[in-house]
C-alpha cells in the first residue's frame, strides 16, 4: 500500500447524488484486484477521517483509475467540488481479499449482482473477466431511474448480458435483484455481489448452492482502513471469531461472515 497525492483528471455527476472521479498517479500501477479500495482524504483540515471508496476501473496505459462515490455527507460533498488539476491525498490499495476475477474460465456461468453504489467494484471485476473471454450476466438494482449508472458501460463489455431492476419500475424491470435472481433457471458457477447489507443477506439466502462459488463485498464505515481501529469488525459465520472488513476483506465467501 502507498500514500500518494493523486491528480484529479475528471470529476462529474453520473446519476442522482452519484459522482465519478478519475485520478492519475504512480499508485495506479499497484491497483490490480477488483474489490480492493482506496482511502481518500477529504479536502480541508477539519474532517480527519478518510473515506473508503471502491475502485471502479483501472487504465494502466493512461495511468488512471476511476472511483465512484455517493454524495451523502459533508465529506463526499467536498469531494464533489474537486476539479481537474486538484490534488487528492489517497492511501491504498487496501483490503486483503477482492473478487477472484482471475479464477472463472470461459464457459463458466458467472453472475454479478450489484445494488446502488455497490456497482463500481463489480464493473472492475466484469472488465477483468471480459479481458479473459469470460461472459458475464449482470443484474443491477436501483431505487429509481434517476439513480441508474454504468448500465451502458456494462453493456459495452464483450459477452456481458445486463438486466436492470428498479424498485419503482421507472426503468428496466420493476422489482429487486432478488426477483431477477430467482427467475434464473439454474444456479451460476460464480456469483459476485456488492450492495446494501439487506440485499447481500438476501443474495446469500437465495443464491447459495453447492455448485456456486459465491462472494460478497461488504460496504462499511471505516476509521483507519488497516485494521487498527476496530470500527469495521464483523462476526464469522460460525460465530466463533471476528473479521475486520478493511484488513481481512472487504470481499468474503458466502457465509464466511455474518452480514
Amino acid at each position: 500500500m502507498k500514500n500518494e497525492r493523486m491528480i484529479v483528471e475528471q470529476n462529474k455527476s453520473i446519476a442522482a447524488k452519484t459522482h465519478e472521479m478519475t485520478l492519475s498517479g504512480p499508485l495506479v500501477a499497484h491497483l490490480a484486484q477488483p474489490g480492493t479500495f482506496l482511502h481518500v482524504a477529504v479536502p480541508g483540515d477539519d474532517l480527519v477521517l478518510r473515506r473508503p471508496i471502491s475502485i471502479a476501473a483501472v487504465d494502466r496505459d493512461a495511468g488512471t483509475c476511476t472511483i465512484v462515490y455517493k454524495e451523502e455527507g459533508e465529506g463526499t460533498k467536498r469531494l464533489s467540488r474537486c476539479r481537474a488539476g486538484d490534488g487528492v491525498d489517497v492511501f491504498g490499495p487496501l483490503g486483503k481479499q477482492g473478487f477472484p476475477a482471475e479464477q472463472p474460465s470461459p464457459g463458466d456461468d458467472v453472475l454479478i449482482i450489484g445494488g446502488g453504489v455497490g456497482v463500481p467494484p463489480l464493473y472492475f471485476a466484469a472488465r477483468e473477466l471480459a479481458k479473459r473471454g469470460v461472459s458475464v450476466s449482470v443484474i443491477l438494482g436501483f431505487q429509481t431511474a434517476a439513480a441508474i449508472f454504468y448500465e451502458r458501460a456494462f453493456r459495452e463489455l464483450s459477452g456481458c448480458e445486463v438486466r436492470v431492476m428498479t424498485n419503482d419500475g421507472s426503468n428496466g424491470h420493476a422489482g429487486t435483484v432478488i426477483d431477477a435472481l430467482n427467475e434464473r433457471p439454474s444456479p451460476p458457477d460464480w456469483l459476485f455481489a456488492c450492495g446494501p447489507r439487506g440485499m447481500l443477506r438476501a443474495v446469500e439466502t437465495h443464491g447459495a448452492h453447492s455448485k456456486t462459488n459465491g462472494y460478497v463485498s461488504l460496504e462499511e464505515r471505516m476509521g483507519c482502513g488497516i485494521g487498527v481501529c476496530f470500527a469495521c469488525v464483523c462476526e464469522t459465520g460460525d460465530r466463533a471469531s471476528y473479521r475486520k472488513i478493511c484488513r481481512d476483506g472487504p470481499v468474503f465467501r458466502f457465509k464466511e461472515v455474518v452480514i
